[in-house]
């Protein structure tokens, strides 16, 4: 009686053997191992770093403009950036004429910067020129594309939005 009673409902020895569960791991690691860097990109982790970097060098390039009285332009290309002031005549700024000088940053190295691999912005060429109350003077800031990230100027306080 007791035979029967396991035969209809299972038994101990009933189960997956270990080469039945060695190669289903198998089979879930392979798949795990092709599926999952299409998954967890890290394009999008670039793209909003490079966005980052570019929406603090447009705030400090405004900054530089408020704070010397000269105006300073950012020229945005596809994979870079570069940020320049006019030439200084003596303890004023030149009202025209080209960019000539870099923008300095804290550390020595002058307010440029490249995106990474992959990631660039659009459209391009863009330059955006701030005056000596930080606001847009020059330039036409659209709404840059990068990533899925839109980063905006706006022309009138020159405030700089991500979203």
């Amino acid at each position: 009686m007791a035979k029967g009673v396991l035969a209809k409902h299972g038994c101990w020895e009933c189960g997956y053997s270990l080469i039945e569960l060695v190669s289903t791991l198998v089979i879930v690691a392979i798949l795990g191992a092709v599926i999952a860097p299409k998954m967890f990109s890290y394009q999008p982790f670039q793209a909003r770093g490079y966005v980052d970097e570019l929406a603090s060098a447009l705030h400090y390039a405004r900054d530089v403009a408020v704070s010397s009285r000269c105006d300073t332009s950012i020229t945005i290309n596809a994979a870079s950036y570069q940020a320049m002031q006019r030439a200084a005549a003596g303890a004023t700024c030149a009202i025209s004429g080209g960019w000539v000088t870099p923008i300095v940053r804290v550390d020595g190295g002058t307010l440029s910067g490249s995106a990474p691999s992959g990631v660039s912005a659009s459209p391009v060429p863009t330059n955006i020129v701030f005056d000596a109350n930080g606001r847009v003077i020059g330039g036409t800031p659209p709404a840059l594309l990068i990533g899925t990230f839109t980063l905006t100027v706006d022309t009138g306080s020159g405030l700089i939005r991500v979203y």
